[in-house]
């Protein structure tokens, strides 16, 4: 009986990831706009703290391809003590299409963190489209042109990849985390279900925040990326979502293994924000990975031949997962790291429910500050 119990979750995973997969194969292909069709845009960076990576990602803001009549750059420093607020005015005055704010001149809205970087941003704007990033991301040259390639009147939102620059160990962790947790959302999206955006690399048609009166008025405490895409959601929009080089920022990696494991709680506490049906597929999601991982774990000791069947099938589809990845998104580095993702994902998803199960609590790691929430 254990051995059957043992195969039939092997089988299951294997079709839920093969979805998945397809599912990204369906998304639609990004492509070049001309001048002429696209609308403005406002990209609007919140940067705290952010010394070392906000050069590069002004860097890359500065060489995108769009027309400067038609783009403008929003960069909020947000109560550093460090040199990003010298950073941020030496990028405006050189480029007349960028603007440099301060969250010090911001109401107090009680919004923390990013959140309060990306609304006083948004608020200082004027666009029909906002656009945000991380102040540790780098945008492709053509991001946004092709992030709106195939907008139409029914588009409310767009997002695109996140990959993680594999310049560290701890930056390969934080890469397959990225690599494996995405590819989910892009193929359920590619099926026509509802793709969450997320904040490095998301897109949203103004109308719709302004229409509910902004971040200061959702319902949120962590994951205003949530936020923003319940918006949409609630909306008489939908959103779009691509899996193209064009599209995809790459994020440098967090500072140390502390930042990322706080990264990961804070990610999946927010997901809980997102309403009932948020919860119970993260419910569901996290449930059934860890009685899988259980039973390849301890399904030894019951039925060597049916655990080895099951693991083999699951390295086999994950790794399946990884090369279509790679290959639609034409991102190098992804199969040799392939133990290392194997392994990290086991271990993350057992530890991740386990540890907010026990210590609800969670901090906000930034450079030189924290946040905590209840």
């Amino acid at each position: 009986m254990i051995e059957l119990v043992i195969l039939i979750l092997g089988i299951i995973y294997v079709l839920i990831v093969l979805t998945v997969t397809l599912g990204m194969y369906r998304l639609p292909k990004s492509t070049y706009k001309s001048d002429e069709e696209l609308p403005t845009v406002a990209v609007v960076v919140s940067a705290k703290n952010e010394e070392d990576d906000l050069p590069k990602c002004i860097a890359k803001l500065e060489k995108l391809d769009y027309p400067k009549d038609k783009l403008q750059i929003v960069l909020v420093n947000d109560d550093s003590d460090d040199s990003t607020g010298e950073i941020i005015r030496a990028a405006a005055d050189r480029n007349p299409h960028f603007k440099a704010l301060d969250t010090s001149n911001a109401p107090d809205n009680g919004l923390k963190a990013k959140a309060r970087g990306i609304a006083w941003g948004i608020e200082n704007s004027e666009s029909e489209w906002i656009f945000i990033t991380d102040a540790d991301g780098e945008v492709p040259e053509l991001w946004l042109r092709h992030s709106l390639s195939l907008v139409d009147d029914t588009i409310g939102m767009t997002g695109g990849m996140l990959s993680v620059n594999p310049v560290s160990t701890l930056a390969v962790l934080e890469r397959v985390s990225w690599a494996y947790t995405l590819p989910f959302a892009f193929g359920m999206a590619g099926w026509g279900s509802s793709f969450i955006c997320v904040g490095p690399n998301m897109g949203l048609r103004r109308s719709i925040y302004e229409d509910c009166g902004g971040l200061e008025n959702s319902d949120f405490e962590i994951a205003e990326d949530l936020a923003l895409f319940r918006m949409v959601e609630n909306s008489e929009y939908t959103s779009l979502s691509y899996m193209s080089p064009e599209t995809t920022v790459h994020l440098n990696p967090v500072p140390s293994l502390r930042h990322l494991l706080s990264q990961q709680r804070r990610w999946l506490r927010g997901g809980f924000e997102g309403g009932w049906q948020y919860w119970i597929g993260l419910v569901l999601g996290f449930g059934f990975h860890n009685i899988l991982s259980f039973f390849m774990i301890f399904g030894w000791f019951f039925s060597v031949e049916a655990t080895a069947i099951t693991v083999g099938m699951k390295l086999s589809i994950d790794f399946i997962q990884l090369v279509s990845t790679r290959h639609l998104i034409k991102e190098g580095n992804f199969i040799r790291y392939y133990p290392v993702f194997a392994l990290y994902v086991m271990i993350t998803l057992l530890w991740l429910p386990v540890s907010l199960l026990f210590h609800s609590k969670i901090k906000w790691q930034g450079e030189g500050y924290e946040i905590k929430y209840d």
